[in-house]
């Protein structure tokens, strides 16, 4: 009886030992768990600083981009081109290359192409007059061309140095294409002088 009571004794001991254990091994974890959380919270902080810091540099670089004197010239492009070589003939459907720039701000005309690429999406204004060659009694006729498109058709007359001349306000998105091709009728004439036809535009109002 007493070696049973001995075992019982040590048993519940042992077990107060295990309890107590198990309890410091809760405790140690709960304690490292609340720091790993005061880690997690301080590095959440940090994050949150970080990302308010990178918002404010944005919007900063943003802001200064928008009144950079580039973004400002960009808002102003205007061209004008003038035919300085003399086309003695000119196939149908041929773009009429006006190859001396006048102004050219915003880039947006090639002088190698003859072709105006919008260089932002807005309202523009075109303008055109061809002249006729003198002598051909034959008709000069073209039209401006936007995007594939025939937007207005340019005539002059068969007396030669006769000129024909068009003023058209279009929305252009930017990349698209405006030029001026040759159309070829009957009779017509396929020769334009030097130094007198020309080739212009300008950016009314941006897209905002």
């Amino acid at each position: 009886m007493a070696v049973a009571i001995l075992c019982i004794s040590i048993l519940l001991f042992v077990g107060c030992l295990g309890d107590k254990r198990y309890k410091n091994q809760l405790e140690s974890r709960l304690s490292q768990a609340e720091k790993d959380i005061e880690k997690l919270r301080a590095g959440l902080a940090l994050l949150q600083q970080q990302n308010r810091a990178l918002v404010e540099g944005l919007t900063t670089r943003t802001e200064k981009r928008l009144l950079s004197p580039t973004s400002a010239h960009q808002q102003y492009v205007t061209f004008t081109a003038k035919l300085q070589k003399a086309y003695t003939s000119l196939n149908d459907r041929e773009t009429i290359i006006f190859d001396t720039i006048v102004t050219n701000s915003g880039q947006g005309y090639d002088e190698n192409t003859g072709i105006f690429f919008c260089p932002v999406s807005g309202f523009y204004q075109f303008a055109a007059t061809l002249v006729s060659e003198s002598g051909t009694d034959k008709n000069l006729d073209a039209e401006l061309m936007h995007n594939g498109h025939q937007i207005v058709r340019l005539h002059a007359t068969v007396y030669g140095f006769d000129g024909g001349s068009q003023v058209v306000n279009i929305h252009c998105r930017q990349g698209e294409r405006v030029w001026i091709r040759h159309t070829m009728g009957v009779g017509d004439s396929a020769k334009m002088p030097a130094g007198f036809s020309t080739f212009s535009g300008a950016l009314l109002s941006i897209d905002h």
